[in-house]
């Protein structure tokens, strides 16, 4: 899919598309392709609630993570992304719960429901971190084939530590290049995300 984000740069030197600038000539499939020569896939790692565990589950799930990323032989990154809270799954629910419902008192309930978690998201301006794996090879041949076999094992690995994730595709690999680059999917300038990095230590560090 080319031509991904078609916006132009100008500068004093030079116009350049923000493709050249950001160093993208195709995205096809579960594979963003670099004009610089390298094949890139994205695995999705959905993020698990750790305020549900004990310390001592916690303890055991940061050595079986730390032992899985350990072990990786080939190179890869990690990115983890702010977003605002995305409540519209939620909202639908309790729609479609209002019209299964006929006793006033009770749709008045949801109705509430409905506008107090829309008020907190939008006064708190909350937001929830998203992660992702990068993995990435120079273009040859069979590139797409390894790193398909690399993203397999990963998904597997991270099975292993309860925690589930998928390869990206087409679509969300755009919208996630997106985030970074179009303002509508980026958070206001300035804004502190500091307090929303959950950093987790263990006992006695």
């Amino acid at each position: 899919m080319k031509g991904v984000i078609n916006i132009k740069i100008f500068s004093k030197e030079h116009t350049q598309s923000l493709n050249e600038f950001l160093n993208i000539k195709d995205v096809k499939d579960n594979y963003l392709y670099t004009l610089d020569g390298y094949v890139i896939l994205f695995i999705k790692v959905f993020p698990i609630n750790i305020e549900l565990l004990s310390d001592e589950e916690l303890e055991v799930k940061m050595d079986a993570n730390s032992v899985e990323f350990s072990n990786e032989q080939y190179p890869y990154k990690i990115l983890v992304i702010p977003r605002a809270v995305d409540i519209s799954e939620h909202i639908r629910e309790q729609e479609e719960l209002k019209k299964t419902l006929e006793d006033d008192m009770c749709i008045k309930i949801i109705n509430n429901r409905i506008i107090a978690t829309t008020e907190i998201v939008e006064n708190k301006n909350i937001i929830e971190n998203e992660f992702y794996i990068m993995i990435y090879d120079n273009a040859r041949d069979n590139t797409e084939n390894e790193l398909n076999k690399r993203a397999n094992n990963w998904i597997q690995r991270l099975k292993n530590c309860d925690l589930k994730s998928e390869v990206l595709e087409e679509r969300d690999i755009i919208l996630l290049i997106k985030s970074f680059t179009i303002p509508e999917f980026a958070r206001t300038e300035g804004t502190d995300y500091a307090d929303n990095i959950v950093k987790i230590n263990r006992k006695g560090v």
